[in-house]
């Protein structure tokens, strides 16, 4: 049907998205249907031999600077767009994104432009609950969480900061900063240009994947890992990011066009063409696929109150509380994150020489008298 062929459209821009950013909408969006999962014990902590990294780039020194400028921002509100065209359908994804002390967040997302179906995907947090609603295919699911538990565990000396990053992300309590922080993982930016966007001062980069590793064709198979990618999957990258406080206004993935072009025409069972007068015999290239993302409106300090982070399911729903699965998990990673140092201090205390014992010299009883010097005759 083509309601199902819309929502797995969805779900492979979502999961293109996604790979940008260890996780969330371009770094905040969940993927879609895909409930709240509590982390495997040992999956965030394990520390595998990290490979030689290149130098970075003047872009890549430009974005790192940006990073903890937009981390750094206290309270903020922007209305988000993105516009999908990708295998020969488009949709738009419009909404709202909300941020204030307090762990106070929310991300609102409205899928339209597909015929037959919508959806929405809202992430609100009012510092005690975090509820996450998906309607999809007009089939609504909620889910909660209590924020403050999950905090203080989080706050545990034995998960690295990188982990906790990761796990905050995943949960929704990250933002812009975490699509700069991941894009600039995903890709390697090796052009970067000074540009203008509505009178402010930008700066322009552009590049593509550092590696396929997590990239997807549909079916979930993996994309070729040598050669041109398909153009319906984003190749190119191309960020705009504010020169004064690193907001990030705009992020653009777009497919290589294709040089090939296609034979449409019908084959018949010894191959050969049958050409008719229709119009769709005629060779045509494959459309590239095109992701943009634009942050507009965006105001620094605005004046927030808790109705704009108050949301409440309704009575007759069912709502899944994964408070406790979310606990146990980041229990079982703390103690084998525990485990692992452990396992790494004996082992460096094992590897390390041993110390060379000082020297001891046994005190001699009754020391001879020393002989009398000679005397020098006359």
């Amino acid at each position: 049907m083509r309601i199902h062929r819309n929502a797995s459209r969805i779900t492979l821009a979502a999961a293109l998205v996604t790979a940008l950013a260890t996780g969330s909408t371009f770094a905040q969006t969940p993927a879609p249907s895909q409930p709240a999962q509590a982390p495997p014990a040992g999956a965030l902590g394990a520390k595998p031999a990290a490979p030689a990294e290149e130098p970075p780039t003047e872009a890549e020194k430009l974005i790192d600077a940006a990073i903890p400028k937009v981390a750094a921002v206290k309270t903020v509100s922007a209305t988000l767009a993105q516009s999908v065209k990708m295998m020969g359908q488009s949709f738009q994804v419009k909404g709202r994104y909300l941020k204030a002390p307090g762990s106070r967040v929310l991300l609102r997302l409205d899928v339209a432009g597909l015929p037959g179906s919508t959806g929405t995907i809202l992430q609100v947090s009012n510092g005690d609950v975090l509820w996450n609603f998906q309607k999809l295919l007009d089939s609504p699911s909620y889910s909660k969480l209590s924020v403050k538990p999950v905090l203080e565990r989080l706050q545990a000396p034995e998960v690295d900061k990188q982990v906790r990053e990761q796990i905050l992300s995943s949960l929704g309590f990250t933002g812009p900063e975490m699509l700069l922080s991941g894009v600039r993982s995903a890709v390697r930016f090796d052009q970067i240009e000074e540009g203008d966007l509505d009178g402010r001062p930008v700066w322009i980069a552009r590049g593509a994947w550092r590696d396929r590793a997590g990239l997807a064709v549909p079916e979930g198979r993996p994309v070729p890992q040598v050669g041109l990618l398909p153009s319906y999957v984003p190749s190119l990258a191309t960020l705009t990011f504010d020169k004064e406080n690193g907001w990030p206004y705009k992020l653009e993935l777009q497919g290589r066009p294709e040089t090939m072009l296609i034979d449409k025409r019908t084959t018949t069972l010894d191959g050969k063409r049958i050409t008719t007068k229709s119009a769709s015999d005629k060779q045509e290239k494959p459309e590239p696929s095109d992701l943009v993302l634009v942050y507009s409106d965006v105001k620094f300090d605005p004046s927030l109150s808790d109705a704009d982070f108050a949301f409440q399911a309704p009575p007759d729903a069912t709502v899944d509380d994964n408070t406790e699965m979310i606990l146990q998990g980041l229990s079982r990673m703390i103690e084998a994150q525990a485990q692992q140092k452990r396992m790494e201090a004996a082992n460096a205390a094992a590897s390390a020489p041993a110390p060379t014992p000082a020297p001891t010299t046994k005190p001699v009883e009754n020391p001879p008298a020393t002989p009398p010097a000679a005397e020098t005759p006359k």
